[in-house]
């Protein structure tokens, strides 16, 4: 909360005014170079980054030969697969795997979330 970097929902819980009542503190502008003490490393806001992935699923069908002489054909084999299909996990961040430094505090810095893609083939043998 010191930049205009993207940011967690949890800064709409932030310190605004006296009487609030949150553990979120106040957002402070390092444009102004005042001492911001939000960017330090704190457990303040740590949190459990279990998670389970379906990175990578793929089905395939071959269409036996004997079936395939009414059409003419040698081979038919048919493809799907998937990429980055479900991530379950209760990590409030965009992606609960996030890049680790070697000694260094692991920040998540709201990147994009990993695409999802699939892919349909057909292979056809004359």
């Amino acid at each position: 909360m010191s930049n205009n970097n993207n940011q967690s929902r949890a800064v709409a819980w932030r310190w605004r005014k006296n009487g609030d009542v949150t553990e979120i503190p106040r957002a402070l502008n390092t444009s102004l170079n005042v001492n911001v003490y939000n960017t330090l490393g704190s457990d303040r806001y740590v949190e459990k980054g279990d998670f389970m992935r379906l990175q990578y699923a793929q089905l395939s069908y071959r269409v036996p030969a004997k079936d395939l002489k009414t059409l003419g054909l040698r081979a038919l084999s048919l493809s799907l697969s998937a990429n980055n299909l479900f991530c379950w996990s209760k990590y409030s961040g965009v992606d609960p795997e996030v890049g680790y430094g070697s000694w260094g505090i692991a920040y998540d810095n709201s990147k994009t979330p990993r695409a999802r893609s699939f892919t349909f083939s057909l292979n056809v043998g004359l």
